[in-house]
């Protein structure tokens, strides 16, 4: 846990959107964003009742407050963000040996990032460049798409990039997600290996729900576990859909609805102007 959580913190983000993305996306955290099922701020009475029979066995500190993604943004830096992942990586038991990391073996620290598009190299270029003041070699793998899919369905690889579809009503899809069972399953959806008990009964409560109240609460425990555990690496989402269209010649409802997509909206609800020649 500690080595994913310090390649996490080597994770620019705020200098990426600014400097690459145009302050066009949002940092992604947990599972659950920009939905009821969101957890925020401290565990609720139901949310404690939840983790309180799996305390150490998860992370200690889901029991506190909800994560919140590694900033570079004042007070905080890059320089201390590595110094904090420095710090974790040396108990894990990685040492910088003549200028790369190496663990107790003497085995250098060198990961893969699989990805089916060239065009990742222009994100992926800039945490390697943090990682290898880590003394980390993270080396940027593109493939075509068929090998993409063979080595993701056989667990064989070390890093990609998941989009997680946002959802109001989660339920037994997250098993194979995160489940123990999906985890030794090839072709699963457990891409990152999760097996937890803890886990496996959080989902277990999500899926039995009858009730919001009872729906809730295991969601929001279910998303600080695996927040805590850093499994995943938050990364980020656009607030908007971007179309291009003929303004003189098409128009739409005054107002989207919410959670629609935006090329699915266009197609079934936008309409042609009688335009006057």
């Amino acid at each position: 846990m500690r080595v994913r959580q310090a390649l996490g913190l080597a994770l620019d983000y705020e200098w990426m959107n600014r400097q690459m993305f145009y302050n066009a996306y949002q940092r992604v955290n947990g599972l659950f964003g920009n939905t009821a099922c969101q957890a925020t701020g401290l565990p609720s009475a139901p949310e404690l009742a939840l983790l309180a029979p799996w305390r150490g066995q998860v992370p200690d500190a889901a029991f506190g407050a909800m994560t919140q993604p590694p900033s570079t943004e004042a007070p905080s830096s890059l320089r201390a963000n590595l110094r904090q992942a420095q710090a974790l990586l040396k108990a894990a038991g990685w040492q910088v040996q003549a200028g790369q990391l190496r663990n107790a073996q003497g085995q250098v620290f060198e990961v893969e990032y699989l990805d089916s598009n060239e065009g990742s190299a222009r994100v992926v270029t800039p945490w390697a460049r943090n990682l290898e003041k880590l003394g980390i070699t993270l080396k940027f793998r593109p493939v075509d798409f068929a090998l993409y899919q063979q080595r993701l369905q056989k667990f064989d690889f070390d890093i990609t990039s998941l989009a997680y579809g946002g959802t109001h009503n989660p339920g037994q899809e997250y098993a194979d997600l995160f489940g123990s069972q999906a985890a030794d399953q090839e072709d699963s959806g457990n891409m990152s290996g999760m097996k937890s008990p803890a886990v496996d009964a959080l989902i277990a409560a999500m899926t039995r729900a009858k009730t919001q109240a009872d729906l809730l609460p295991a969601c929001r425990a279910l998303e600080r576990v695996i927040a805590h555990s850093h499994v995943l690496i938050p990364q980020w989402s656009a607030p908007t859909h971007r179309m291009v269209f003929n303004q003189h010649r098409l128009d739409q409802p005054a107002q989207m609805p919410p959670y629609a997509q935006g090329e699915s909206w266009a197609i079934d609800t936008w309409w042609a102007k009688d335009v006057v020649r």
